[in-house]
């Protein structure tokens, strides 16, 4: 593993310190999932980037609409859903 000495702006340690604090993380185990997590969406993108880059939209479109059209309805959450999943962090 890797050590890497960071300059960072005080609030934002500040608050990085918060939100590690309310997941029960140390700060370091923190930065390093919320830099994983930057990096799995940008290569997620790029993934799709590269598959989309020759596809023809109009048929895409129509096999989205084909897919969406045999998927089940379902009621939108309400706020009871709502406060139930996020427990005591709402």
């Amino acid at each position: 593993m890797a050590t890497l000495s960071l300059r960072i702006r005080d609030d934002l340690k500040r608050k990085a310190q918060l939100l590690a604090q309310r997941q029960g993380v140390s700060l370091n185990n923190y930065l390093n999932a919320v830099l994983a997590a930057s990096i799995a969406q940008e290569e997620t993108l790029s993934f799709f980037d590269d598959r989309l880059k020759d596809i023809d939209l109009k048929e895409l479109h129509k096999r989205v609409m084909d897919f969406m059209s045999e998927t089940q309805s379902v009621d939108d959450p309400t706020i009871d859903d709502l406060q139930r999943a996020m427990g005591d962090r709402f």
